[in-house]
């Protein structure tokens, strides 16, 4: 039976965001909002990635139970501007993987114990089946073939090293930002972000100066490692890392940069 985890941090600024914009009050909000959630448990990757489906697909599953005030197309629409759901290369729930962190944690260990359990129930059969045959140890050969049976020495020649793989490449600005950001997860995915930054017109420097800032706050207000952003959500098209950057350099994110360092607190504005 699968379960969802619902903090007390959900209820804040970006819960009454999400009922302004479909035009409801907070507490249908909250309700769309779990249905998604309870939805998404068994159609949802780990990394929060809806599998296989698109807006379509999500309105035609809130569509389910709502008001007839409120179109379920406008919701998914509100969903995505309000930040709950992200569309990059597909559609993701925001910050899913933390959010049900205990969840994931709980299928990990029920995997572990099935599979010790079905180790055990081998064990057991293969003592059974030993014990019924009972069968005797085998006679010795006769001394004159047992030469036959000697095993067949190995020459000690080392064996040719295999190519090592060469180490991933990456840029030197780059290196300089991984060196700075708090929270050193999935550095391929990064750097991948990172080129697709530079691509739009962002500098390496601003980038840096971002990774510089939220790592700086990171460090005074001491974030839980598991609330620091991912360097690749840090880089994704929504921009968060703007929210570490001069105002003057933004570009319309809702976010400030006082919390940029926590995943909770954009929901507490």
């Amino acid at each position: 039976m699968a379960w969802i985890s619902v903090h007390e941090q959900v209820i804040g600024g970006k819960l009454r965001n999400l009922a302004k914009e479909i035009g409801c009050s907070q507490n249908e909000a909250l309700g769309i909002l779990i249905r998604l959630w309870l939805w998404a448990i068994n159609n949802a990757g780990k990394d929060g990635c809806i599998v296989g489906a698109d807006k379509d697909d999500v309105s035609e599953i809130l569509n389910i139970g709502i008001d007839r005030r409120y179109s379920a197309d406008d919701v998914v629409d509100a969903l995505i501007a309000t930040n709950w759901i992200d569309m990059e290369n597909g559609l993701y729930i925001h910050d899913w993987e933390e959010w049900q962190e205990q969840w994931y944690k709980a299928i990990e260990v029920r995997e572990r114990d099935a599979a010790r359990k079905r180790e055990e129930r081998k064990r057991k059969r293969m003592t059974k089946q030993m014990a019924e045959q009972s069968v005797p140890p085998a006679e010795p050969p006769p001394a004159e073939d047992m030469e036959h049976d000697l095993p067949t020495p190995h020459l000690n020649i080392p064996l040719e090293e295999a190519p090592k793989q060469k180490p991933a490449e990456y840029s030197k600005d780059f290196e300089a930002f991984w060196e700075v950001y708090p929270r050193k997860v999935g550095k391929g995915e990064a750097y991948k972000k990172y080129k697709a930054r530079l691509n739009d017109g962002w500098s390496e420097a601003e980038l840096l100066e971002a990774a510089k800032n939220y790592a700086g706050r990171v460090a005074r207000e001491r974030t839980e490692q598991k609330y620091i952003k991912h360097a690749k959500t840090f880089l994704s098209e929504n921009t968060p890392f703007t929210d570490f950057l001069p105002k003057d350099r933004g570009i319309g994110q809702k976010a400030s940069a006082d919390d940029g360092d926590d995943p909770y607190a954009e929901w507490r504005n």
